[in-house]
């Protein structure tokens, strides 16, 4: 009897160190593959790349196909044709440099403030031009720049607000640049600024189209201020020929 329940016992244990090692040379099952996070442009910070012109090559941007646009630490830069980029990247600080000296050239003319948007000081003779991702800043001295840096969407804040106030009072559109309605036809108009010029759009919608295409619509503004300029000084030209004409 006690013979019967050890060969009992021991088949048991043979049976389950058999279901043991089978289960062992099982595959483990796959576990469904994680999904990586896509990989994200870096967010431009500051204006969109404000030149209609590639900065390696000089060609106008859109006569050979759709620009390359490309991100260098938050700062748009756009180019001709995808021959450029490696170009521009082989020295670097240099091409920004040069980028810089272009863009701030085409914005100084426009600068709307004698003071700091940092610390309010009035800026000196010889201030700091400074490029921050397509935009001018002029600075009282370069400790400003680090403190710039801290908030730069408040500065760039007040920096609009001064490029507001100065270029409302001879803006020279009364439609939409983009959608053609005429401003506050759909509620009030939206003023936005870039590369130092005012822009007013019907509404918020159309601000996408400028930064898709800036340099058409800053042309466009350009060429408006222009003709606006030329209208004054001819009417002021007007008004003294009739007063000296005598009758």
């Amino acid at each position: 009897m006690k013979s019967l329940a050890s060969r009992i016992l021991f088949a048991s244990f043979l049976c389950m160190s058999g279901l043991a090692v089978a289960a062992a040379a099982q595959p483990e099952p796959t576990k469904p593959a994680t999904k990586q996070p896509e990989s994200t442009k870096p967010k431009t910070v500051g204006d969109p790349y404000p030149l209609s012109t590639c900065p390696i090559s000089g060609g106008k941007l859109g006569s050979m196909g759709d620009p390359v646009v490309k991100n260098y630490d938050g700062r748009e830069v756009r180019f001709c044709c995808n021959s450029c980029p490696p170009k521009f990247e082989k020295d670097q600080a240099k091409s920004m440099a040069k980028l810089d000296e272009a863009i701030i050239k085409d914005q100084l003319p426009l600068y709307p403030t004698d003071t700091s948007v940092v610390s309010g000081k009035k800026l000196p003779e010889k201030p700091i031009d400074w490029d921050y991702n397509n935009r001018l800043i002029r600075l009282a001295d370069e400790v400003e720049k680090a403190d710039f840096q801290k908030d730069p969407a408040k500065r760039l804040a007040t920096l609009d607000k001064a490029t507001v106030l100065k270029q409302s009072t001879d803006y020279p559109l009364k439609t939409c640049p983009v959608s053609k309605e005429e401003l506050g036809g759909m509620g009030e108009a939206k003023d936005f600024v870039i590369a130092g010029r005012l822009i007013r759009l019907c509404c918020s919608d159309c601000e996408k189209d400028v930064r898709k295409n800036p340099s058409k619509f800053i042309a466009m503004i350009d060429a408006a201020r222009k003709g606006a300029a030329g209208t004054k000084d001819s009417g002021e030209h007007k008004d003294d020929a009739h007063d000296d004409h005598k009758h």
